[in-house]
């Protein structure tokens, strides 16, 4: 039996299994189905969506970067657009690297092997999430945040440094010479369409994994040891939450691990937005190095900064959320569902037309 009906047949069940998880509680998944278009219109899209827009922007000008020229250099990239993706990728987290390193790839800017190492070192939260919720909010201290935003981005370093053998052999891309021809439409406009398509992949993630997860609800072990393990297999965020009400050191190093594994939903996101454009097999190994550096990393370095580590505390039991929406999430929705709209009728009209 060849390996691609093997494939498919383990993917069949896996279907089947979940449809029948889902009918099993239809209630539990609507409530986390629900939560799922909260935590979409409350968190994702407020953060996600302008940052996209302004990647998009920036990525399609035209014109030299003299600053990020020996950058470039230095770092292996053969155009300058390399190095911006990679500083805009360690500020606006792994979905933006996903997008632009699969933008870059698509359009000739990046051969083969420049896009897996652009994956590798700027696949990481951003500093947002690590710095305000899961150090502010989730361990009670904004400088324990930081630190781990650094020691996240040193063991991305020591990592791809440790995979650099790996990486696919140096070749010119073969659009590199037709790029404006090949390249995507400059401007604001098609930063908006774009940014707007990859915001429904990102949130059609998140609600399929809370979904899931809350139809899994009465199935899942109760053991305070082992629940956190299962919600940072699903999702990043619930992991560090979990871990987090766990409180002492199995917080701290519950949300590194939370941190380098990513979970199912942000590996389901990176399949989506990167489309084929560098190898999730390698970038696999990277987070495998990643997971024990980072958690290795960080017990050097609360030993050398003493009064760190007892500040931080856990998050309560539940967390009870806002009955309306902050001025700005309520404009950020506004505006990402007025673009969506744009989209789907513009869509139309050209169907209609052809």
């Amino acid at each position: 039996m060849s390996q691609h009906r093997i494939k498919n047949r383990v993917v069949a069940a896996l279907c089947l299994l979940l449809s029948v998880l889902l009918l099993r509680a239809p209630a539990l998944a609507a409530e986390g189905f629900a939560e799922g278009l909260r935590l979409c219109v409350e968190t994702v899209l407020p953060a996600l969506f302008p940052f996209f827009v302004l990647c998009e922007w920036l990525i399609s000008l035209r014109g030299p970067h003299p600053l990020l020229r020996r950058v470039s250099r230095f770092l292996g990239f053969g155009r300058e657009e390399g190095v911006l993706a990679l500083l805009l990728s360690w500020f606006g987290g792994y979905a933006v690297c996903a997008r632009l390193t699969g933008r870059l790839a698509r359009n000739g800017t990046l051969t083969e092997r420049e896009s897996a190492f652009l994956l590798m070192l700027g696949c990481c939260s951003s500093p947002g999430f690590v710095i305000g919720c899961v150090g502010g909010l989730m361990l009670g201290s904004i400088k324990l945040g930081v630190l781990l935003y650094a020691l996240q981005l040193a063991a991305n370093l020591i990592s791809t440094l440790a995979c650099l053998p790996l990486l696919p052999a140096r070749r010119v891309a073969s659009g590199r010479a037709a790029c404006a021809e090949t390249a995507e439409p400059a401007g604001f406009s098609p930063a908006v369409s774009s940014a707007v398509s990859s915001c429904l992949n990102v949130c059609g993630c998140v609600v399929f994994f809370r979904t899931l997860g809350a139809a899994a609800e009465p199935f899942l072990p109760h053991i305070p040891q082992v629940r956190p393990l299962l919600s940072a297999l699903q999702e990043i965020t619930a992991g560090c939450a979990d871990f987090a009400a766990l409180g002492g050191r199995a917080a701290l190093y519950g949300c590194c691990l939370c941190l380098s594994a990513l979970g199912l939903s942000v590996w389901a996101q990176l399949a989506l937005l990167l489309q084929g454009a560098a190898s999730l097999r390698l970038l696999a190994l990277n987070r495998l190095l990643h997971l024990l550096l980072l958690p290795a990393l960080t017990a050097g370095a609360v030993r050398l900064l003493p009064g760190v580590l007892p500040v931080y505390r856990s998050l309560p039991a539940r967390v009870i959320p806002a009955h309306r929406l902050a001025p700005d999430a309520a404009l950020v929705a506004f505006l990402f569902l007025c673009a969506a709209l744009y989209k789907l009728r513009q869509n139309f009209y050209n169907r209609k037309n052809q």
